[in-house]
């Protein structure tokens, strides 16, 4: 009688944990849709994704930049028409999807901290520091939105197959074919995965972990760059864009708030996480991802969702395993689930006009540049090439020789001198008044010959 009491006020703690869990990711759903923005490394995949649905195939380069880009290995089509079947409602469709694609990501490690039996508060507390650690990538939708559901399933994957090993791991082989296809990030996903499966597979089943490795390896190049694929990987890393530290690839800095955000967040993950022994791939994956992330601070996000679920069990002895009912409460988590679609539908309504204005002045833009070579500074080149305009260099910066790229950043920088070589090819600069950009162009001879809402047109002479 007294086992089935407990086991029944168990049932109810765990209801009641699962109902705080998920108001808790309702609550998180809605501080991304009302704070997320577009940002740069997102609108060129519309750009390109457009063009592959209109003409039916992929095309050589980047069609809508001037400088060359004909050896370009192009593996993310898949993400592209994605990106682009998105941007069909403008700016807010790329927006819902970030919300979309963070709060999936979420919940496939909530339910994985639930199933570990984590208690309601510490889920909470893991949440808060998520998104306190993560909020660059989490609240700046880009392409790397691609990579959060795939990342998040894999991590459920391996943890699971640790606990309980089986022929399931076989399925992180089709796993990393999509997410190959999507975006770029499935090498962390490859690297996550090999530490698995050489510190903990590899002394249980030696050919699976030899199979499952080479095949993942394989499966890196089951997309449109086939054997290509690794020159494409290799052009990412060699790029430009990956020294300069004032972009996308910037080391990790004190100087950056999200960056101290993302360390102090890491290190209370860390510590919640580690504080009781965890299995040796974890620490293998984890030291590998915090090294990652103090080279490029843009890979903090894979080390703060890859240390989110162990940092939920810091408090679990393994009786607090959540129980199995038989028959569960639905009517609460329900209209919790309908409450928060409803919630987030409202917060991306009341954000649209914002979205639709920035929208519009890009197509202005793009209309007064019509024809014409156009140098901008991201993110407006994605915004300016997705409405039509030809820009000269954009994202994705890797698909440029190295001298096209090295010019690019020293335009942005306001760097005249070492910028003369795009200046020399572009007919038309758009610029914000004043802006680092806008001076390289006056300081090499361009005049200020147009006005199109917050941007100036400077043509040379």
């Amino acid at each position: 009688m007294t086992g089935a009491r407990e086991r029944w006020d168990r049932a109810g703690e765990s209801g009641t944990t699962s109902t705080i869990a998920l108001v808790a990711l309702g609550a998180f759903a809605c501080v991304v849709t009302w704070l997320s923005i577009v940002g740069s490394d997102a609108l060129w995949l519309s750009a390109l994704g457009d063009t592959i649905r209109a003409d039916r195939r992929i095309p050589v380069g980047v069609p809508f930049a001037a400088a060359p880009s004909g050896d370009w290995v192009n593996t993310t089509a898949l993400g592209q028409v994605v990106f682009s079947v998105l941007y069909i409602g403008g700016s807010i469709g790329i927006v819902a999807a970030q919300v979309v694609a963070v709060t999936w990501t979420v919940w496939l490690l909530v339910a994985a901290a639930r199933r570990g039996g984590a208690r309601a508060t510490v889920i909470v507390s893991v949440l808060v520091l998520v998104l306190v650690g993560g909020a660059a990538p989490l609240l700046i939708a880009r392409a790397q939105l691609l990579s959060l559901v795939p990342y998040a399933a894999l991590l459920v994957l391996l943890r699971r197959d640790h606990d309980r090993p089986s022929r399931l791991i076989w399925v992180a082989i089709p796993l990393i074919a999509l997410w190959g296809n999507l975006h770029g990030a499935v090498l962390v996903g490859v690297a996550v995965l090999g530490c698995y499966l050489v510190f903990s597979r590899l002394r249980l089943e030696p050919w699976t972990a030899f199979g499952v490795g080479l095949a993942s390896l394989a499966a890196t190049c089951l997309n449109p760059g086939l054997l290509r694929a690794p020159q494409y990987y290799l052009g990412v890393f060699g790029g430009a864009a990956t020294s300069d530290d004032s972009g996308m690839w910037s080391r990790l800095s004190l100087s950056n708030p999200f960056d101290v955000m993302l360390l102090a967040a890491s290190i209370v993950l860390a510590y919640m996480a580690f504080r009781h022994r965890r299995p040796t791939w974890e620490y293998a994956a984890g030291l590998g991802l915090a090294g990652a992330s103090v080279l490029a601070a843009r890979h903090g996000i894979w080390l703060v969702l890859f240390l989110a679920v162990p940092a939920t069990l810091t408090l679990t002895a393994p009786s607090d395993r959540a129980p199995a009912p038989t028959r569960r409460p639905w009517l609460v988590p329900a209209a919790t689930t309908v409450t928060v679609i409803i919630a987030v539908i409202g917060l991306l309504t009341v954000r649209s006009p914002t979205f639709r204005v920035a929208d519009a002045e890009a197509s202005r833009l793009a209309s007064a540049t019509r024809g014409q070579v156009v140098l901008v500074a991201e993110p407006l080149a994605e915004s300016m090439a997705a409405a039509g305009a030809t820009v000269w260099v954009s994202n994705p910066l890797d698909a440029f020789d190295h001298a096209d790229q090295t010019a690019y950043l020293a335009f942005t920088d306001g760097d005249a001198a070492g910028a003369a070589r795009a200046l020399d090819q572009a007919d038309v600069v758009v610029a914000e008044p004043g802006s680092a950009p806008a001076r390289a162009a006056l300081a090499s001879g361009y005049t200020q010959r147009q006005v199109v809402g917050a941007y100036v047109l400077l043509r040379r002479g």
